[in-house]
Formats: C-alpha cells, sequence, structure tokens
C-alpha cells in the first residue's frame, strides 16, 4: 500500500510540475464559428436557395465555382485569420489538408463510425509552428441534400463534364447524405516568439482575365443538355 501511496504521489507532484498547456480562448472559438456561420450564410443565400427552386445545376456550379473563393477570402479578411475549407478527399488539390487538419479528420471520422453524433464535433487546439504560436480550429461540414447534386454518387452529365476539365484528380463525390464531406478551418497567428502576431496582411483579389483575353483551356466547355431541366 505504501508503494501505491508512494507513486500516486509521485504521479501528482509531476502532473504539478509540468509545463500548463495553453487553452484556446473563448474569443478566438467564437470567431472561428462565426467565420463558418458567415459562409455557411453565403452558401444558403446564393445556392442552396437556388437549388430548392430548381435552377439549372450547372449555373448553380459554376455560381458557386466562382463565388466561394471570394467568400472564404472576405471572411478572412474582414475577421483577420485564415478561414479556408479541407477534406481528407478534396477536389481542388489546393484544400488538402495539412498534418494537423488530417489527424482532426481522422478522428471525426472514427468518432461518427463509432456512433457519435457530428454535429457534436469540434477541434481547437493551441499548436507551435516554429517560433509561432498558432490558435487551429476545424469543424466538420456534414452532406447535406443540396451538397449532392456536385459531390452525390449520381451527379449531373455536364457538372461531370466540367469537374472533368477542371479537377481531373477530384476526390470529392460519391458521397451520401449525412457523411461528413470536410471542414471548415481556421488558423489564426496569435505570436511569433515573445512578440505579439505581426499585421494582418490582407488577401488580394485573384487575378481574372477579361472574357477577350481568354484562351482555349482558360474557362471550362460545357455540352448542352440533350434534354431540358425539369
Amino acid at each position: 500500500m505504501k508503494t501505491v501511496a508512494a507513486f500516486a504521489g509521485a504521479a501528482v507532484l509531476l502532473a504539478a510540475c509540468a509545463p500548463k498547456v495553453e487553452q484556446p480562448s473563448t474569443a478566438d472559438i467564437q470567431q472561428a464559428r462565426q467565420a463558418a456561420l458567415s459562409f455557411e450564410q453565403q452558401m444558403k443565400r446564393e445556392i442552396t436557395t437556388r437549388l430548392e427552386r430548381n435552377d439549372d445545376a450547372v449555373a448553380v456550379y459554376m455560381s458557386y465555382a466562382d463565388h466561394a473563393p471570394e467568400w472564404a477570402r472576405e471572411i478572412s479578411n474582414r475577421l483577420e485569420l485564415d478561414f479556408s475549407r479541407t477534406a481528407l478527399g478534396v477536389r481542388n488539390p489546393a484544400n488538402a489538408p495539412d498534418d494537423w487538419e488530417k489527424q482532426q479528420l481522422e478522428t471525426f471520422a472514427f468518432l461518427m463510425d463509432s456512433g457519435l453524433d457530428p454535429d457534436t464535433f469540434e477541434a481547437a487546439e493551441i499548436v507551435q509552428e516554429g517560433d509561432a504560436t498558432v490558435f487551429r480550429w476545424l469543424r466538420p461540414v456534414r452532406m447535406m441534400d443540396a451538397c449532392l447534386t456536385c459531390h452525390g454518387e449520381t451527379i449531373e452529365q455536364r457538372i461531370k463534364l466540367l469537374l472533368a476539365q477542371e479537377y481531373p484528380l477530384d476526390e470529392a463525390a460519391g458521397y451520401s447524405e449525412g457523411q461528413i464531406g470536410g471542414a471548415y478551418s481556421v488558423r489564426k497567428v496569435l505570436r511569433v516568439g515573445d512578440q505579439p502576431a505581426p499585421a494582418w496582411t490582407p488577401i488580394p483579389e485573384p487575378v481574372v482575365l477579361p472574357a477577350d483575353q481568354r484562351q482555349p483551356g482558360d474557362a471550362p466547355v460545357v455540352a448542352p443538355s440533350s434534354t431540358p431541366p425539369e
């Protein structure tokens, strides 16, 4: 019994002496949630509503492809953080997860397979990246019915053509409703060494060629549908 008591006492002493792990602030977590909510509100207004009223699927896809990067850029600049979307299987290779994101996504998948509700999942952590102390946050995105137009098992042929031209290595199709399709991700530098984080550098607008300067291959070509949309 003395040995057990001594071991327990030593464990308590070691725990007390261990460096305290920095926890994310409530303010940073709330700001990350606000970033995700802002994106979802844009999605509902511009994309989901159009699908619900049976707008042409290709037109809706093109609207999403044109607007989603700008929504993320605007949110990042307004809140002064890096807001992005990622997944274990991405459509655009630029959205591939880094090591931290991949670990969280794999954990989410495991927890969902274990029967837990993915709507309750959230990861928030303070990590060290070289000299930088960084707040990281991730929340899964579930596939809803509207998402399946471009990410489901059955995709309209004209959208398939677009995807084949723009994303030949596409890994973001074949989902069913309710699955985790990816995640919203936030990264915010808190400080570098002992100094505050450098001032936010706004993400510039992407360069878009005027229509009369575009060359073949700069924009996808969509074959007309053989049958009019219902």
